[in-house]
């Protein structure tokens, strides 16, 4: 058996919104078209907000990933940081909408990191850069990516 202590979560005056695509060659194959998508909208002050408050939906279809629509039933933390590229950090539980395959997820937990590489209203620069993994109740990587934005944009507001 196995102890272990779960860790605090404590977030801190955090916004994110935004959606796109990340399309990863290596993890394009005869069934899969290489690409996954986040849409959300979440954010975090703690003069207001008891939790962290919004919407998220991570779609898969990536080669050695189960493929599906995952959305967010909990936010458990949103951390943020920086000031010329705001990154933030997500957390929560997940549910599986329409994933393919034989058996359902159960469990499902999330980690999701988004960096805003850019200023302003230009869309000269680096892309933002989009990562996240899902996990079953047992541990088990049920999907997992990290890429720079094809297509969309993301606004981070870090405290």
């Amino acid at each position: 058996m196995v102890t272990s202590i779960p860790a605090f979560h404590v977030s801190d005056l955090s916004k994110v919104e935004g959606s796109g695509d990340v399309f990863i060659d290596s993890r394009k194959d005869a069934v899969s078209s290489g690409v996954f998508g986040v849409r959300l909208a979440v954010h975090f002050d703690p003069v207001v907000d008891d939790y962290p408050v919004g919407t998220l939906q991570i779609k898969v279809d990536l080669s050695d990933s189960a493929k599906g629509i995952f959305k967010a039933t909990s936010i458990e933390l949103i951390n943020s940081y920086g000031k010329h590229n705001p990154t933030v950090y997500l957390t929560g539980r997940c549910l599986p909408e329409a994933s393919t395959g034989t058996v359902q997820p159960k469990g499902c937990r999330f980690w999701l990191m988004i960096a805003n590489n850019k200023s302003g209203t230009t869309a000269q620069g680096t892309p933002d850069i989009v990562g996240f993994a899902i996990h079953d109740r047992s541990g088990n990587r049920i999907a997992y990516c990290t890429g720079p934005l094809k297509s969309g944009d993301f606004i981070v507001a870090a405290k």
